[in-house]
């Protein structure tokens, strides 16, 4: 079972590892729009149309896919102050089930995306002046909203498994605060 989990996390780490490089893409193409919009504006005295509507798609690209990441590198709090004092099994047991408890919110979430990409493309929604449709976006989204439910399910099978494997007891409790 360790060894599954150390691949599993080789591999959901790679992936998340990608999936940031269209997060930094997406930074800098929307630097690049928003300066020139800028400047045009102010020596030009004139505007990039469109430059709101591509910069607010983009934004959603840059939140959503960095939160995977944010995940593999052990970047998001946890909160486990008063965990720490407990005994051992009873310590993974409490932050199995807050993990699990957060897959269960997440994986609820990634189905919601779904179903927002099926309404907005079923409707055809797209921007005000530039047409571009939504639904490419929340399918994006639903890609980092589903690497983040992976990677929070592998951290609840790992704190399970930590109950009877020390190695990973003591690799999980290294990045508690």
């Amino acid at each position: 079972m360790k060894r599954f989990l150390n691949g599993y996390t080789t591999i959901t780490d790679k992936v998340c590892y990608y999936v940031c490089y269209f997060s930094m893409l997406a930074v800098v193409i929307m630097m690049l729009i928003m300066t020139a919009d800028v400047l045009c504006s102010h020596l030009l005295d004139t505007r990039i149309l469109g430059a709101y509507e591509v910069t607010s798609c983009l934004l959603s690209t840059l939140v959503f896919s960095s939160w995977a990441y944010t995940q593999t590198q052990h970047g998001h709090i946890h909160v486990v102050m008063f965990i720490k004092m407990f005994p051992d099994k009873l310590r993974f047991i409490a932050f199995g089930l807050t993990s699990a408890l957060s897959t269960a919110v997440m994986g609820i979430a990634t189905y919601a995306v779904y179903l927002q990409i099926l309404a907005k493309y079923s409707n055809g929604e797209a921007t005000g002046v530039l047409l571009i449709p939504h639904w490419p976006f929340y399918v994006f989204e639903l890609v980092a909203f589903g690497l983040m439910t992976l990677l929070l399910l592998l951290d609840t099978l790992k704190s399970f498994v930590a109950m009877f494997d020390k190695e990973m007891a003591e690799e999980l409790q290294k990045n508690w605060i």
